[in-house]
């Protein structure tokens, strides 16, 4: 069980990711986006429906985390993030397993 002050750390790291990567995605994607929801996908979902179209998409990342290779993702970080100690934490973060 993370403690407060790994919650804190947490939070910050993603704040300052959300900054750097939210702009990037795409206008589809809801999950874990600051104000969107589960409830907004389904009402676009629906939407959709009433348009016509016959299929919706549901991609669940969940598990992606898990199984993605720690070096490549901390390479692509560091295209964007210049802060080596942000990198630095992530990393540890990354290390630290459940």
């Amino acid at each position: 069980i993370p403690t407060v002050v790994d919650r804190f750390i947490q939070q910050a790291i993603a704040q300052s990711l959300t900054g750097i990567y939210d702009p990037t995605f795409s206008e589809h994607s809801y999950g874990f986006r600051q104000g969107r929801s589960a409830h907004d996908a389904v009402r676009k979902a629906q939407n959709y429906i009433r348009e016509g179209y016959r299929w919706v998409v549901d991609i669940d990342l969940e598990k992606f985390f898990d199984r993605v290779n720690h070096d490549r993702l901390m390479s692509t970080l560091a295209e964007r993030i210049q802060d080596r100690r942000l990198l630095k934490l992530i990393r540890s973060f990354l290390n630290s397993g459940v």
